[in-house]
């Protein structure tokens, strides 16, 4: 007989696979559905279930009704939380933006519970909706990872105009990387981010001497930092020690001065500055939301020989094509009042979106590798370029050629291939093989690895782009080593386009830029993800497009409070105008004082503003707004309060 459960109209969309069982099936699948209720029950209170007896067919011509005893079939329907029970993604609507007054930044997140999804924004002058954004696929998962110890030299990490030295001892472990003050000013991005002290960066994109992340091309939506920190007689006096983007829309313009077209984005979601307090060693680990309102866009800034070498590209594009550089660095420098100290870096380790069409979870499959050692042959595509226990090597003395052998589920399309060595047991010979059938195969690469870097492990490699070769299979062939005893080979990583990559059982944020709004235009626009299972609706939104250059104000949080000085934020959109901010702040909402008079940039992007509050009385709450004032008028954040701590005996001598 066949059980079909009955369902609230709204819901009916939701669910649509209607299965046949037998008698005999019946306990267990109604079991099946009674053994959901613990994730029913830790479900969002807005979750609405329907209980409903089923409409049995008893297999006689015609449907009866009677109950079943001792069991009720649960049909859910899911207004929020509860997707992961039926893997539909979980869709979120996040706020909105105006990059200026011809455009909307809108925000949403997504958790496609494992499962592939794609998504995309709905608007309109009303709920209806009536345009949407080009459908997109969500990302692949965070199972790339770039690590750096320092224990061996500066591992690719350079500066500019600041004291960068290498400690062979004295670190969290081994090795350190030291950044020294004074610095050299650096002023190509007073437009919005303030002066600047770079610390220390790293070239991940084929620009200079790169590490080729990701091929060259890696994707950082919301890949996740780690790493030791800490602070030496360090004096902030204001200044911040974030994250710092750089990503190129030419890439292939390369290092042209005048030609090459980069965007900066400051991660200010999340500082580094309270880690240095203390003088100790901290760990500390944080996620790269590509959300914008966590970001600060650089600048779209002139050289000093008057041409422009830096544009605005989104942050959903400049952290999905971080082709240039990254960069921990002092950002908000008061040039009269600079940073003093050092600080001290070790155990990098960056986890990023992992795309080789040889991964395991993006469709790669190893077929053949004729058991050569003993070494699982797994660590070739494991995400990690070398390391302990994370690189292959053959059995002794190997007698001829290595191979192994991949498939794919579809045909793709390979543009790049990247092979890392083993430092232990370098191999030497290597060839990368394609094939349609699986019986003859074209070489696409050809040539000998280089035994050792001088920049290190990280430098250890050889990479092939712009192959564009067809392919269902393909085989990797080490054919000699530089060492007689063993032959060794780090990962295999294959880039290119038409697998199916499957994201992790995470959230995931998006935004776009949605042009065709007019001024003074009210937007409605919600997020929409689509799986194998259905589809996921977010709540709508509504944002007003401004029609005017007056800046836009939004208050941010307060933090690093204690019984006498807390940290004041906020968010200022100057609208392509010169602006000013400060902050309004005193024990009742007329305030009643304000901070020093700051300047906020000319773009039309928002940023984030900070100040720091000192002599604050002990245990007294605290009332505070942001202000911003240019020439099209003067914008106010919403009040927000904060309450000191009562000093401690010690805090109070």
């Amino acid at each position: 007989m066949t059980v079909r459960s009955a369902s609230p109209s709204s819901s009916a969309g939701l669910f649509r696979k209607r299965g046949a069982v037998g008698d005999s099936e019946d306990f267990s699948v109604v079991h099946s559905l009674l053994g959901t209720w613990p994730r029913i029950a830790s479900c969002s209170s807005r979750a609405r279930i329907w209980f409903a007896f089923p409409s049995i067919d008893a297999g006689d011509g015609g449907a009866f009704r009677r109950a079943v005893p001792g069991f009720l079939i649960f049909v859910l329907a899911v207004a929020s939380g509860c997707s992961s029970l039926f893997e539909l993604p979980t869709v979120a609507t996040g706020p909105a933006s105006a990059p200026g007054t011809a455009a909307i930044t809108v925000n949403g997140s997504v958790n496609p519970h494992a499962v592939a999804t794609h998504y995309y924004f709905e608007y309109g002058t009303s709920a209806a909706y009536g345009k949407r954004t080009p459908v997109r696929e969500l990302p692949s998962r965070l199972a790339a990872y770039f690590y750096e110890s320092w224990d061996e030299g500066p591992g690719g990490w350079t500066t500019w105009g600041v004291k960068q030295s290498l400690h062979r001892d004295g670190g969290h472990s081994n090795g350190f990387l030291r950044i020294s003050e004074p610095s050299t000013l650096n002023d190509y991005n007073h437009r919005m981010a303030g002066i600047l002290h770079l610390a220390k960066f790293f070239y991940s994109g084929p620009v200079y001497k790169s590490a080729y992340l990701g091929g060259g091309d890696p994707d950082f939506r919301d890949a996740r930092v780690r790493l030791w920190v800490r602070g030496n007689d360090w004096k902030p006096n204001g200044s911040e020690l974030v994250w710092w983007t750089q990503s190129q829309s030419n890439i292939e313009a390369g290092n042209q001065r005048g030609v090459f077209k980069r965007a900066n984005w400051d991660y200010t979601g999340f500082t580094l500055t309270a880690h240095l307090r203390d003088g100790n060693w901290n760990r500390v680990e944080y996620r790269l939301r590509n959300d914008t309102t966590q970001w600060t866009y650089g600048g779209s800034n002139l050289g000093s020989d008057g041409r422009k070498y830096y544009s605005y590209r989104s942050i959903d594009q400049a952290l999905g094509h971080l082709n240039c550089n990254f960069f921990h660095l002092l950002a908000f420098v008061n040039p009269h009042n600079p940073p003093t100290g050092s600080i001290d870096f070790d155990e990098f380790e960056l986890a990023y979106r992992n795309e080789s069409l040889v991964f395991p979870s993006n469709g790669g499959k190893l077929i053949d590798w004729r058991r050569y050692s003993k070494v699982d042959p797994a660590t070739l595509t494991d995400g990690w370029r070398h390391g302990e226990d994370r690189m292959w090597k053959s059995q002794e003395n190997p007698a001829g050629p290595r191979e192994f052998t991949y498939t794919s589920e579809s045909e793709v399309t390979i543009d790049t291939v990247q092979l890392h060595q083993n430092p232990e047991w370098p191999g030497k010979g290597v060839e990368v093989l394609v094939s349609a059938d699986g019986n003859s195969y074209q070489s696409i690469l050809k040539r000998p690895f280089p035994e050792k870097s001088n920049s290190g492990p990280n430098f250890d490699f050889v990479v092939e782009q712009g192959l564009a070769s067809k392919a269902r299979y393909l085989r990797v062939r080490l054919s000699s080593g530089y060492q007689r005893r063993y032959w060794g080979l780090g990962e295999i990583e294959i880039f290119g386009s038409g697998a199916t990559m499957v994201p992790d059982d995470d959230d995931y944020y998006v935004n776009t830029d949605l042009y065709d709004v007019k001024p003074g235009e009210t937007c409605h626009y919600r997020l929409v993800a689509t799986n194998s299972h259905g589809s996921g609706y977010g709540e709508d939104r509504t944002f007003t497009l401004p029609a005017s250059d007056q800046p836009q104000v939004l208050k941010g949080q307060s933090s690093r409070i204690n019984g006498s000085t807390a940290r004041l934020q906020g968010r200022v959109n100057p609208m392509g105008v010169p602006t000013y901010f400060w902050f309004e702040c005193g024990t009742d909402e007329e305030y009643g004082s304000k901070t020093e008079v700051r300047y906020a940039g000319l773009e039309q992007t928002p940023r984030t503003v900070f100040e720091t509050l000192t002599g604050l009385g002990s245990g007294t709450t605290y009332y505070y707004r942001t202000v911003a004032v240019n020439g099209s008028g003067t914008g106010y954040g919403d009040a927000a309060r904060f309450s000191t701590t009562t000093l401690s005996a010690s805090e109070g001598r």
